[in-house]
């Protein structure tokens, strides 16, 4: 039996989302000089909810640090393969940014169970790493600079657990041993990606390991949205905190003051622990 025949039905379906097109969201600093970072996204709902590549771009256009240029391609349930293989989302990786400029950072997400199956089973792990690979060879084609952000997810919520839900115990037997397979199946994706592009520019960007971290510290900060699998709101602007600080660096972090629709108090909240952990960004990937 295939390893992706352990998938639930819904993560098989092909469910369009927003940023499907070449949408790119335009943010420019209004200050001269200001160095400008071109970002696309290719993931899935992950991704889409709540709009997480606009965020990143609120966050970056902020803190004053960098001026983003945004892009996306999200398709619900997509996979690094299908991405590697999609038309569409090949287009827009050569197109560039809407100034007509190459990209310089494409950020991808891997679909949720697969990035768990990768962590115990060898052949998911090959899909995995394959489908990596592939983006990265595509994206310095483009850019031979190019950065790639792996975005690592994160675990369910633990009453998905409690509930006996199967596309939770599909992940792990809890969502420690979730996370933990997830972490480890986005380590072996990125050394295989370099090790296949000697000279790549490939990082893992630890957003499941903050969400880990955040719930420990504050477990009563809404991380994930209703069904325990997608981000809340102040889910997604965690993910997009790492993100940002990933390519922008602890300023990014630091200097950015956008909040959205969430309490400003429960962002700071997040914030100090990015800022207090920065263990957590040098450990990512090994």
């Amino acid at each position: 039996m295939p390893f992706d025949s352990a998938l639930p039905a819904w993560s098989r379906r092909r469910l369009i989302l927003a940023g499907l097109g070449a949408i790119c969201f335009r943010a420019y600093a209004a200050e001269e000089g200001l160095p400008h970072v071109r970002i696309l996204f290719l993931g899935n709902s992950y991704t889409a909810n709540n709009g997480l590549p606009a965020i990143v771009g609120e966050l970056l256009l902020s803190s004053k640090v960098l001026a983003p240029h945004i892009g996306s391609y999200l398709v619900g349930s997509y996979m690094l393969q299908q991405h590697a293989m999609d038309p569409n989302a090949l287009a827009l990786l050569k197109q560039g940014a809407d100034d007509g400029k190459p990209w310089d950072v494409v950020v991808v997400q891997e679909q949720s169970v697969i990035s768990s199956l990768a962590g115990i089973d060898s052949e998911a792990q090959l899909y995995m790493s394959g489908g990596l690979s592939k983006l990265v060879a595509l994206a310095r084609e483009v850019n031979p600079q190019m950065l790639v952000v792996d975005f690592q997810v994160w675990a369910r919520h633990e009453s998905l657990w409690k509930q006996n839900k199967k596309d939770a115990l599909s992940t792990g037997a809890n969502p420690d041993e979730a996370h933990a397979r997830i972490r480890l199946a986005n380590v072996k994706a990125v050394q295989s990606a370099v090790a296949q592009n000697p000279g790549a520019n490939v990082i893992v960007s630890p957003v499941g390991d903050f969400w880990r971290l955040v719930q420990d510290i504050y477990p009563a900060l809404p991380l994930h949205a209703e069904d325990g699998t997608h981000p809340d709101m102040l889910g997604s602007i965690l993910s997009a905190l790492v993100i940002a600080g990933s390519i922008g660096g602890r300023n990014v972090i630091e200097q950015s003051n956008w909040t959205g629709d969430c309490p400003p108090s429960q962002v700071e909240r997040v914030k100090k622990v990015l800022l207090d952990h920065p263990e957590v960004f040098k450990n990512a990937g090994k």
